[in-house]
């Protein structure tokens, strides 16, 4: 099992099936940070001790967080125009791919049918 905070600018669906995949999930609608900063949405996932998964590019990038560690942040890469449930299916395939290992301290980027890890964490 994994902890995973959602991005807003991701569909809520991803939080459910991470939820039904047995895993800790939320969204960021659901705790209340609905239009919270970059900095405001990273801080509270370290805080939760979760990955943060976004489409954020801006928030994925390793300039953005000096350097520090962290619990994972996982950048979706999918076309404008796949519908939510396809990404959230595709997304979720890809996860099951990796380990909780693969995550801590990495930039990992999903794309439909391939998975790229960065290590960004000192």
């Amino acid at each position: 099992m994994a902890r995973f905070v959602v991005d807003e600018d991701v569909p809520m669906s991803l939080a459910v099936a991470l939820r039904r995949a047995g895993h800790d999930a939320s969204h960021i609608q659901e705790v209340g940070l609905k239009g919270a900063s970059d900095r405001e949405v990273f801080d509270f996932a370290q805080s939760e001790g979760a990955a943060l998964i976004t489409a954020d590019v801006d928030l994925a990038d390793a300039r953005t967080l000096g350097g520090e560690s962290h619990r994972g942040l996982v950048l979706l890469r999918m076309p404008p125009e796949m519908p939510a449930s396809a990404m959230t299916m595709e997304t979720m395939r890809l996860l099951e791919r990796m380990g909780k290992e693969d995550l801590e301290g990495s930039l990992v980027v999903l794309e439909p049918g391939r998975v790229r890890i960065r290590r960004v964490a000192p």
